[in-house]
């Protein structure tokens, strides 16, 4: 009776750390899929840059400030540019290691199966029990350092996120600038004001790809603090 309640005990357990893990590294990936378009809204405001500095260069005087903020919006494009670049080889690199994961698992599993049938008195539910408890511990330990080490973990993706938060705000501050100047810009007022319109957009699709990533990261936090909360009760 006891060793049947130890394994169900055990089964609930494992059922736990693994949906915890698939929370954490699918909510991860939900993040990557947030910003999966930040790469074109980057090559779209470089294009949008280029042309309003054109645009300013015809306008003479009234094009002056323009020409200033459309030079701050190529910096932010770069930036931008960076950030993808980044994120794009972690998740190359996360692909793979999931494939590498599965598998290895898979060849685990095999393994302590054939031993339990080779070695049944050896292998008796108490004892599995007890062992497989230490082994998951060992794992969520290894899996959580690893998940950190190769990439940063959630507290990377969290950072980056902010990263481009802060390029969403100045982007803003970029758009009414431009409104404001094109206000002033004589007959150059409609040309400029459909660039700010234009820069205010790409501020709201970037807004939305931080909202939906700042949700997925909050939501893998919650999961690695509660696998950390397993690892530490089962040690």
């Amino acid at each position: 009776m006891q060793d049947s309640v130890s394994s169900y005990a055990l089964e609930a357990a494992d059922q736990q750390v693994a949906q915890y893990q698939q929370e954490l590294f699918g909510q991860c990936r939900n993040t990557f899929e947030a910003f999966q378009g930040l790469g074109d809204v980057a090559e779209d405001m470089r294009i949008l840059s280029l042309n309003a500095e054109l645009a300013a260069g015809r306008a003479g005087q009234y094009g002056v400030s323009i020409r200033a903020l459309t030079q701050y919006t190529r910096e932010l494009v770069n930036r931008l540019e960076q950030i993808n670049l980044e994120m794009q080889k972690i998740e190359a690199f996360n692909a793979a290691e999931e494939e590498v994961q599965e598998e290895a698992a898979a060849v685990e599993y095999a393994e302590t199966v054939e031993a339990v049938e080779e070695y049944p008195q050896e292998y008796s539910e108490e004892y599995a029990a007890e062992e497989a408890t230490y082994s998951e511990a060992d794992d969520i330990a290894y899996a959580l350092e690893r998940f950190a080490s190769d990439n940063g973990g959630v507290k990377y993706l969290n950072e980056q996120a902010k990263r481009i938060a802060e390029v969403v705000s100045q982007s803003n501050s970029i758009a009414t600038n431009m409104a404001i100047e094109a206000a002033t810009a004589g007959q150059y007022e409609d040309t400029f004001t459909n660039v700010a319109n234009d820069m205010r957009g790409f501020v709201d699709t970037l807004k939305n790809m931080v909202t939906r990533a700042q949700d997925s990261i909050e939501k893998a936090f919650r999961a690695e603090k509660s696998l950390k909360e397993i690892d530490a009760a089962g040690r």
